[in-house]
């Protein structure tokens, strides 16, 4: 009797294991390196994006549904570098719901992420976030492009790193506010698809979905007038997964995205159930820039989140090591970090000190002897922004794991809802009717009151009933 009772207990204790298993989010390990205190890398204050980690328990679970994480930053972001790891983490856990937001950088002349390749029949002006003083209105992207050419393409495709396609039938164009007829042509049949862009309306200017999985796409303008162009969210319809959204721009600051209007105008399409907001190494450029004046950059960038998303969760990343013109170790890192993670306390955001785990003011000299940052000894190696992203997906599968195991998932009850009561129909007579003896009469008239009248009961609408309706503008 003891051996069976020990037996039950045994295989209790194993399916709850079983049970725990399945809801760890288990990642490699990051590369290791000895300056690297890999005890400090944790998400502080990571119960500040339970809303986000419970949406991601119920994706695992269910496998439907999708969340959108939307990372923005500078040119450590613009590369891919750290965040191609992060999304190819994300989405082998959750499952991929598209490739996000992207922009075409080959036009513009720039760097930008390997999976993304792009091209034109003709040249485009460009500009950067960075750049107040061009014409051209940067958008959600950190970018903006225009040309006049008439019947003006822009090509899209995506492949992995290793060579093969990737896939979207779903697409999201950011264009200009003014009224032009476009044509889409997919990589799918090579058909074409007329679409119209509404007079002032630019918040997403196109939305097209296919029937068949596309790898690439072809956006022609077909009317005369400048076309703008500012990226395309490439996503899989009707696919539970994650999304993630990277923005990033060469030279980018907390400041200059504050105050594009443009940007925020168009961020709000993303519905973003997590922004990651990764900068600071631009603002240690300014020598004399405070503790206190780094903080409030930040206090702006988190409010005009939240003003767009109101309780949105919010994770602020501080930069890595960096040298000042190439000569010294930035002390100015140190003033950012601290107002970075200020303004994170008192706003209610959660944040991933990279700056302190990996040696504080001697972390730039550490990543240099490492070979880890680049020559410019600002920006990195491959392999440096690979460990950062391996660094902070790690700090996600273990703050996430630990919510999960405390909140699994737990379906919202169903409420069933009475039928409303059958209204039976009386059967239609001839007769007049009869005055009951003590009936109440009218106190002026002395006359019977007549009976009032119910009104008739109409069918309610089925509520499960859709209209589908098809958009194209």
């Amino acid at each position: 009797m003891k051996q069976f009772l020990l037996l039950i207990l045994v295989f209790i204790s194993s399916m709850a294991d079983a049970q725990m298993d399945t809801l760890k989010w288990t990642v490699p390990n990051p590369d290791h390196y000895a300056f690297i205190h890999y005890d400090e890398n944790v998400i502080a204050h990571h119960d500040r994006l339970d809303s986000v980690f419970k949406k991601l328990v119920a994706l695992h679970t269910t496998h439907k549904g999708r969340v959108n994480i939307v990372h923005i930053g500078d040119s450590h972001l613009q590369a891919d570098g750290i965040t191609s790891v992060l999304r190819n983490g994300f989405r082998s856990y959750f499952g991929n719901a598209g490739r996000g937001i992207v922009f075409p950088y080959q036009l513009a002349n720039t760097n930008g992420p390997k999976d993304l390749h792009s091209s034109s029949n003709t040249t485009w002006h460009s500009n950067r976030i960075t750049n107040n003083s061009s014409p051209i209105i940067t958008g959600i992207c950190g970018y903006g492009m225009v040309t006049a050419h008439k019947d003006a393409n822009i090509s899209i495709w995506l492949k992995d790193e290793n060579g093969n396609p990737e896939y979207f039938n779903r697409m999201q164009f950011f264009v200009g506010k003014d009224k032009h007829e476009y044509s889409l042509t997919d990589s799918s049949k090579g058909n074409q698809v007329s679409l119209s862009t509404l007079e002032g309306k630019n918040s997403p200017s196109l939305v097209y979905e296919s029937d068949a999985l596309l790898s690439g796409c072809a956006l022609s303008k077909t009317t005369f007038g400048d076309y703008q162009f500012y990226g395309v969210s490439l996503e899989r319809k009707d696919t539970g997964g994650v999304i993630y959204h990277t923005i990033g721009a060469n030279g980018a600051r907390y400041d200059q995205y504050a105050t594009s209007s443009l940007f925020w105008e168009q961020l709000k399409v993303l519905q973003g159930d997590l922004f990651v907001i990764s900068m600071g190494t631009n603002e240690a450029q300014n020598p004399d820039l405070s503790e206190a004046a780094a903080a409030a950059l930040c206090d702006t960038m988190i409010r005009k989140i939240r003003e767009m998303v109101p309780g949105a969760p919010i994770l602020i990343t501080t930069p890595a090591g960096s040298y000042y013109k190439g000569k010294r170790p930035n002390a100015v890192l140190s003033k950012v970090t601290e107002g970075f993670i200020k303004s994170a306390e008192r706003n209610g955001a959660a944040y991933w000190d990279l700056y302190k785990m990996s040696g504080g003011k001697k972390s730039a000299a550490a990543w240099k002897r490492s070979g880890l940052l680049a020559h410019d000894l600002v920006h990195y190696q491959q392999k440096g922004y690979q460990l950062q992203g391996q660094l902070l997906l790690s700090a996600f599968a273990k703050a996430y794991t630990s919510f999960a195991k405390l909140h699994p998932y737990n379906p919202d009850p169903v409420v069933h809802k009475k039928p409303a009561p059958k209204t039976i129909a009386k059967p239609k007579t001839d007769k007049k009717p009869v005055t009951a003896p003590d009936k109440p009469t009218s106190p002026a008239t002395g006359e019977n009151k007549a009976p009032t009248a119910k009104p008739e009961t109409t069918p309610a609408r089925n509520k499960n009933s859709k209209i589908h309706v098809k958009y194209e503008g």
